[in-house]
């Protein structure tokens, strides 16, 4: 089953700006999706679930933090 995730690519973690829609069968797949498909080299990429509530973020060099 394919769950919906939203991606987001802003300055730091506070940060918020409007993000994409994946459907992805696992988080792991969506963190892969949101790495590859980074455009700016310092940003913070995030992953929330569709309502809003955060999942996992990684910071400029460093690795995926997940919340749980």
């Amino acid at each position: 089953m394919k769950n919906a995730y939203v991606i987001k690519e802003v300055q730091n973690i506070n940060s918020d700006r409007e993000g994409v829609t994946i459907r992805s069968n696992s988080l792991s797949c969506a963190k892969r999706t949101a790495s590859r498909n980074q455009s700016f080299q310092g940003t913070t990429l995030k992953i929330e679930t569709e309502n809003g509530a955060l999942l996992a973020y990684k910071e400029p060099d460093k690795k995926w933090v997940e919340i749980l």
